[in-house]
């Protein structure tokens, strides 16, 4: 019995080892995929590494863009062309860009 909980344990955790490669290939692929977004929509107004946004949490940095991209009427022109520039975005997008900003240090 002892050596089936054994092979369950070592099961396991070479499941969750795999996992966690896969989550760490898919990480990287999102911030890559956030960098080229923010390179061509962001980096026109925002510096190329924006300090107040680099290392900030990703759910943030998403709500962020979410409640700029649902401003109406946008307050000023700088947020009209941020609404622009977000409009064709996904939500994977966003998350994608807020990925890439969190690992900036």
């Amino acid at each position: 019995m002892l050596k089936k909980w054994k092979q369950i344990g070592g099961f396991a955790m070479a499941a969750f080892l795999f996992v966690a490669v896969q989550s760490q290939d898919d990480q990287e692929d999102r911030a890559a995929q956030g960098q080229k977004l923010y390179d061509d929509l962001c980096a026109i107004c925002h510096t190329e590494k924006p300090a107040k946004m680099m290392g900030q949490p990703v759910d943030g940095l998403v709500a962020k863009m979410e409640k700029v991209k649902g401003l109406t009427p946008p307050p000023n022109d700088k947020v009209a062309e941020m609404q622009e520039a977000l409009k064709p975005l996904s939500g994977q997008d966003m998350k994608d860009i807020a990925v890439y900003l969190n690992g900036l240090k």
